[in-house]
């Protein structure tokens, strides 16, 4: 007989974890670092263009620089408006997915970054068309919602606290608060429920995802001119606990902190997803075992184009018929003509890659991911298994368990992804110390601060791998998402498009999808080549 999966949901948490068996003994926890050397490479263009000599050239019509999800969303738009002419598609690391990636260990895949998705609001036709082709949408019902395979929805239970020396459900302490506590809550979400259904006198929402389809008004974009800090203090908001709840979410859409980003920034957060989801399940959230790097992996196999890995690309010029890049490729010098590009990648490396006014565009923060891979998860206090696991107080965000979406709680190896914004200092210190640091050094402190929740956890790791994003997400800083104010960072130049998620501000991948689509479609038009309707094309 085949089991619902809220039967073997239900059967795997009934066995919970750990089953009251002793460790092995364990010797010094092998560290690596995952992505080794790419931001020594990425720096190559940072430090100054070398001098490229070159034998010969490609010729192509279509370039795409960049596999990160705008660039692979590129790649898919293209492919599946039937463009006829060449495709060329490098990448400067050594596997697709950018900050979307994953890797394999001992419990199969895990991600490097990104490791979920919101289930796609109406407006994010290109997402749900994406997830149609892959058949993660199966069909709408009789008001046009969509209707997900389950496999893709997460699991049962999605979250747990640890507060108080025990797991709870949720990520909102409810039992340990006061009244005042709950009367602020209160407060903030009876705001956010109004705003979330809001309109701007443009007649679009006031906050959506993607950020193109919010609101245009000033009197709504108003919010991005003082920070959500600020705000919070206007509105009497000053729990600590309610400013903790808020400062968890800052730094895990933005890895910023309340005072760094804007108003306008912090509500979207909380106002832009509405999905409306035909599943029993209640859940709004899509993740896989290796994170966003599933999305990625099964585009790929959508895409009739492979990129090319590990290529860096130092200059992009204009020339009669198009545009003349130069790139390296190990030690190997390489220059390619193009009809057409789509320059897939943050809008920091693309200012000095090609020649044009310096746009406004979005700080970024650094993040540390660290993957441990255990032999089995340890026993403890409270709700026994969750998709993500959060430390009440803690600097990093939690974790997240590759083996939850197989139903297996506990029962054999797993990866806890945990990830940690570097959100204390300035994002340029930050990034340097994280550069600095030893891979070491991450997992120590990282094991200090899990331990306290999750006892007997040093035992169980048999490896672990740190991954340090320097750009991880962008920051939406006060001013950034006023009226107009990324415009010139996303406008093409002749036969050139750029394409990612800082250029809304906010490192969704649905925001990098958007991009690389509208970026896909602005090429095409341009060479003649785009037969079907625009996805991510202005309203």
């Amino acid at each position: 007989m085949r089991l619902s999966r809220r039967e073997l949901l239900l059967g795997a948490s009934a066995l919970g974890l750990g089953c009251g068996e002793s460790p092995p003994p364990k010797g010094p926890i092998p560290v690596t670092e995952t992505l080794p050397g790419l931001a020594a490479s990425a720096h190559r263009v940072r430090d100054g263009k070398p001098q490229i000599r070159v034998s010969g050239v490609e010729r192509v019509d279509l370039l795409i620089v960049g596999a990160g999800a705008a660039g692979v969303s590129a790649a898919w738009r293209v492919a599946r408006a039937g463009f006829r002419g060449s495709v060329s598609w490098l990448e400067l690391g050594d596997r697709p997915g950018g900050t979307a990636a994953m890797a394999t260990g001992p419990s199969g895949e895990f991600p490097l970054g990104a490791h979920y998705i919101t289930l796609p609001s109406p407006e994010a036709v290109h997402v749900r068309l994406m997830l149609q082709d892959l058949g993660i949408i199966q069909g709408f019902d009789a008001e046009g919602r969509p209707r997900y395979r389950e496999t893709d929805l997460c699991f049962d239970p999605e979250e747990r606290l640890y507060h108080g020396g025990r797991w709870e459900p949720g990520l909102w302490p409810e039992a340990a608060l006061s009244a005042e506590d709950r009367a602020q809550k209160a407060h903030f979400d009876a705001l956010t429920a109004r705003l979330t259904q809001a309109r701007g006198a443009d007649d679009r929402p006031a906050f959506s995802i993607p950020l193109a389809r919010s609101s245009q008004d000033p009197a709504l974009r108003a919010l991005a001119e003082q920070s959500f800090a600020d705000f919070l203090d206007a509105e009497g908001l000053s729990s600590p606990a309610l400013r903790a709840w808020l400062r968890y979410a800052a730094r895990d859409d933005f890895g910023a902190e309340l005072a760094q980003i804007s108003a306008w920034a912090g509500l979207h957060y909380h106002c832009a997803r509405r999905p409306d989801p035909a599943t029993p399940l209640g859940t709004t959230v899509l993740t896989w075992p290796g994170g966003n790097g599933a999305l990625i992996s099964a585009l790929l196999k959508k895409i009739p184009y492979t990129p090319r890995l590990g290529v860096l690309v130092v200059s992009c010029e204009p020339e009669a018929e198009g545009w003349r890049l130069a790139a390296l490729s190990g030690d190997a010098h390489v220059e390619i003509q193009a009809k057409a590009v789509i320059m897939a990648l943050p809008a920091h490396v693309v200012s000095r890659v090609v020649r044009r006014p310096t746009p406004v565009t979005a700080p970024s923060a650094p993040w540390r991911v660290v993957n441990l891979h255990v032999d089995r998860l340890p026993a403890a206090e409270g709700v026994k298994a969750a998709w993500d696991s959060v430390i009440w107080g803690a600097e990093s965000l939690g974790f997240v368990t590759n083996t939850h979406q197989t139903g297996d709680f506990g029962r054999g190896p797993a990866t806890l992804t945990c990830y940690e914004p570097l959100s204390a200092g300035s994002p340029d210190t930050s990034r340097a110390d994280l550069l600095k640091e030893r891979p070491q050094e991450a997992v120590d402190r990282l094991l200090d601060e899990l331990s306290s929740a999750m006892p007997g956890l040093r035992d169980r790791i048999i490896g672990a791998e740190v991954c340090p994003w320097g750009h991880g997400t962008a920051i939406p800083s006060v001013g950034l998402h006023r009226v107009g104010a990324l415009d010139d960072a996303a406008r093409p130049l002749p036969g050139l498009s750029f394409a990612s998620a800082d250029l809304s501000g906010m490192s969704l991948f649905e925001e990098a999808s958007f991009h690389g689509c509208r970026a896909a479609e602005e090429v095409l038009l341009g060479l003649g080549a785009l037969t079907d309707p625009r996805l991510a094309g202005p309203t």
